[in-house]
């Protein structure tokens, strides 16, 4: 019998937490345990209030400081030691209404990879036309032309709307299963920060070290993935999370170079149009006279 520990980190989203909750209470065969990491303001929910105890399952609610990192180490921490998988799963996820059936069957039947991702789904976007850059960057090995593939510049493919089973070289933490015996001792990299942009990249990365990744078209969901962002941190950020990745991984620093000059060129065309491109261009900037100083 598969046994699948969820953990959801969450922050402030109350009516969006109950309402995955409330999901999981009507398929509680897919799992043995949910494990809640709450770094909220005010602590005005509680797994154990009336209307949401009759959950029928075990179900832990922690408290913590904000950081998605930190909060699912927490939850890593808390994990059953007779779970065999463990599942990341973000607070405003839905899923298709079989989406966990299909997984937890595809699971049992292939027990062998050590990550399992959902596929999302993001309406009005075709994944071919994200993925048709132009060949010289493919080629150069700045960006990959393949879906859920990283570059030796350090830079990642998207991998949504797939229309088969796809091997990936990382997965996002939205919606996504481990295999506990593949994650012994791998934890999430608190050097991040808060937000902690790119901590999926970065622990699935060293997770692919020990075994394939997976993502099961059949098995589908949708995210709002709403984050209400600073757009001059976020500037500052994509630059230098990528470039700390980057260098965890002894990937390429030339490529990673010649992929900012670019993302800066677009926001800088961008923010004719939009104002708030020019705030994270500045970012952008900063970010890259940082790492010159590392």
């Amino acid at each position: 019998m598969t046994k699948i520990s969820i953990i959801i980190p969450t922050r402030d989203r109350t009516n969006l937490l109950k309402k995955t909750l409330l999901f999981l209470k009507k398929n509680n065969s897919f799992y043995q345990e949910i494990i809640i990491v709450d770094s909220s303001k005010k602590k005005s929910f509680d797994i154990n209030s009336k209307n949401i105890k009759t959950l029928t399952i075990k179900a832990n609610h922690i408290f913590s400081k904000p950081s998605t990192s930190l909060q699912r180490n927490i939850g890593l921490k808390k994990v059953s030691k007779f779970s065999d998988f463990v599942m990341f799963l973000d607070d405003d996820v839905k899923f298709e209404k079989d989406a966990l059936e299909k997984m937890k069957s595809f699971i049992t039947k292939n027990s062998d990879f050590a990550g399992y991702g959902f596929n999302l789904i993001i309406k009005n976007q075709n994944l071919s036309n994200i993925l048709k850059i132009n060949n010289l960057f493919n080629f150069f090995q700045l960006y990959s032309n393949k879906p859920g593939k990283v570059a030796k510049s350090g830079w990642h493919s998207k991998a949504i709307n797939l229309k088969k089973k796809t091997l990936v070289e990382w997965l996002p933490t939205q919606a996504v299963i481990y295999k506990i015996s593949n994650i012994k001792n791998i934890f999430f990299f608190l050097g991040f920060g808060k937000y902690s942009y790119l901590e999926d990249l970065e622990f699935s990365y060293r997770v692919k070290k020990t075994g394939k990744l997976v993502i099961l078209n059949t098995a589908k969901y949708s995210s709002d993935n709403s984050v209400d962002r600073n757009l001059f941190n976020f500037g500052k950020k994509e630059i230098i999370n990528r470039y700390i990745f980057l260098k965890k991984n002894n990937l390429s620093v030339s490529k990673f170079l010649i992929m900012c000059c670019f993302i800066c060129l677009r926001n800088f065309l961008k923010s004719f149009v939009n104002h708030n491109f020019f705030l994270r261009l500045c970012g952008n900037l900063l970010g890259l006279y940082k790492i010159s100083k590392i």
